[in-house]
């Protein structure tokens, strides 16, 4: 059984499309650990000041993994390997070994210096992180954050190393892993809570990030890949490597400060506002793993080698195949989350003591999330098309800007919120949160959702303006894009028309009332969605039905050469 499970880690993929579901089949399952993790989470503690010291306690290691550790992360180091790799069989100077020791070592000691720099500091840094938090929140915030600093360490050198498995098409051990990090959280929140609190939790997140890493060594290791720390470091190898990845770096530093952002707003609103903010997120969050980062990941290494082949057409017309598949499935997801928003939470989060109020809450800032979900899966597409073409400055920019305007929103929204009756009732009233306590928490995800839309529309036009695309032919088509958008509004009516036609005939205080109920309406909507799409006679449908009819799983390992994943 074990010998099996290290060969599947070790099979190769031979499609976008294939890499892609399979990528995202394993997100499914480990986004299933997430939201069993969440509604233990709130079943046993429930949105509150201590819930909310643990969910802010992961903003230091996130701005730690985010600047410093994805200065050697799989989507800048791709690009280096891929063409070390082709030097390395032209000349045969074993330059790849030296390279990858050199990123190993100065990775290693690095960011152990950095994450003991940062514990020190961390009394300073939370006032910033959570500045409405009272003195015992502030001490035990120090604390989980300290330990949880262990992970930006692990999960950074698990992507170092992951980026080795990827370029030789073996996505598995990449694909699993989150996974195994949820499982690590689970055993906290089981095992250890009931035992030493909130802070079994936070070392089940360190747990979690050392399964991380150890899930991906076997595949390592049967590449005979294996790093090891050397002191005769190629510096200028690693200077060029930083200077290609700082600007993605500091982007994605940039980018968690909106986070940064909504938390220390957050602490100052009412206990708990934190953990509606996270629930509601982690929950969007799904689809966006399963399609977005799926997509986006199976795609990047063919991107970057038809960009450095110079098939400029060929990279346009991934590209756009990728970005069809994208709008095929999140764009109805997106509606059908709005629709289906209370129900969703009410099965996910629903039981203990997680109250109707913050259903209320989490289901309201899951739809203003939701608005944004298509927007932010080619968020992910973009910036890896920029990375294939060794374009880092460009998403920096704009990512710099996008957290202006999330910055703005928060601010500007909230003052309405408060002073402005009519934008008041407004909001209150579409979302269903007429006096409800602590409401103007839901304005922290539409500001977030702005701030993702306005990212996601300059990076599609500045990609266009970088490619130099003047081919028409080779645009991307709007007629099923518009197909995809009709279908999805259609679909997700007949999912509330469903919904409405089976609320007297079910028991709305029992989960597997709400779970039928949800179900039934649900593969209403998808049946609508795929039949009005047949009769459109959209290939998206056909493309991805023939996808999971191609029997991916059983596909042979393909030959060093392969153009394609």
């Amino acid at each position: 059984m074990v010998s099996k499970f290290f060969k599947l880690l070790n099979r190769d993929i031979t499609t976008v499309n294939q890499a892609a579901l399979l990528i995202a089949i394993f997100s499914i399952v480990s986004q299933l650990f997430g939201l069993l993790r969440d509604r233990l989470l709130a079943s046993f503690v429930g949105p509150s000041a201590q819930l909310d010291v643990y969910y802010a306690a992961f903003r230091i290691p996130d701005f730690v993994y985010n600047s410093i550790a994805a200065l050697f992360s799989i989507t800048v180091l791709i690009p280096f390997i891929t063409s070390i790799l082709k030097q390395d069989e032209e000349k045969n100077d074993n330059s790849f070994k030296k390279f990858i020791d050199s990123i190993f070592s100065v990775y290693c000691i690095g960011m152990i210096v950095i994450c003991l720099i940062v514990a020190i500091f961390i009394p300073f840094l939370t006032k910033i992180v959570a500045p409405g938090f009272n003195i015992i929140q502030n001490k035990e915030l120090i604390l989980y954050s300290r330990i949880m600093l262990l992970s930006p360490f692990l999960m950074g050198l698990a992507s170092l190393l992951g980026s080795l498995a990827q370029v030789k098409k073996k996505f598995l051990s990449f694909a699993i892993a989150p996974l195994f990090y949820n499982i690590g959280i689970l055993f906290g929140i089981l095992f250890l809570l009931p035992k030493f609190g909130i802070i079994g939790v936070v070392l089940g997140v360190a747990l979690g990030a050392l399964l991380y890493l150890v899930i991906q060594l076997p595949t390592l290791l049967s590449l005979h890949k294996s790093p090891k720390l050397i002191f005769n470091i190629d510096w200028v190898l690693i200077k060029n490597i930083i200077k290609l990845s700082f600007p993605r770096a500091l982007g994605l530093s940039l980018g968690n400060i909106s986070f940064l952002m909504i938390s220390a707003v957050a602490s100052l609103l009412i206990s708990g506002s934190i953990s509606i903010f996270q629930f509601s997120y982690n929950i969007e969050t799904t689809p966006l793993i399963i399609i977005g980062v799926s997509y986006a990941v199976a795609v990047f290494p063919t991107l970057t080698k038809l960009y450095i082949d110079n098939h400029k057409k060929d990279f346009l017309d991934m590209f756009y195949r990728t970005t069809r598949n994208i709008f095929f499935l999140s764009i109805p997801v997106s509606f059908f989350i709005i629709v289906l928003r209370a129900h969703v939470v009410r099965i996910l989060l629903g039981s203990g003591v997680f109250s109707w109020n913050d259903t209320k809450l989490v289901a309201a800032s899951l739809a203003l999330f939701s608005i944004s979900v298509t927007a932010q899966c080619m968020v992910f597409l973009l910036v890896r098309a920029f990375y294939a073409m060794g374009n880092t400055k460009t998403p920096l920019k704009i990512n710099i800007l996008s957290i202006l305007v999330t910055g703005f929103s928060i601010i500007s929204l909230l003052f309405l919120y408060k002073y402005n009756i009519n934008f008041n009732f407004f909001m209150d009233s579409i979302l269903h949160i007429e006096n409800t306590t602590g409401s103007n928490v839901v304005i922290l995800a539409l500001a977030y959702s702005i701030g993702q839309i306005i990212n996601a529309l300059l990076l599609w036009k500045s990609f266009h303006y970088h490619i130099n695309q003047n081919n028409k032919e080779n645009k991307l088509p709007v007629k099923p894009f518009f197909h995809i958008v009709g279908s999805g509004i259609i679909s997700a009516s007949f999912v509330y028309i469903v919904l409405w036609s089976l609320g007297g005939y079910i028991d709305h205080q029992s989960f597997i009332g709400i779970l039928m109920q949800t179900a039934i309406a649900g593969f209403v909507g998808i049946f609508v969605y795929i039949l009005l799409l047949k009769i459109l006679k959209n290939e998206d449908i056909d493309l991805f039905i023939g996808t999971i009819k191609s029997k991916f799983w059983k596909i042979k390992p393909i030959f060093i050469g392969q153009k394609d994943l």
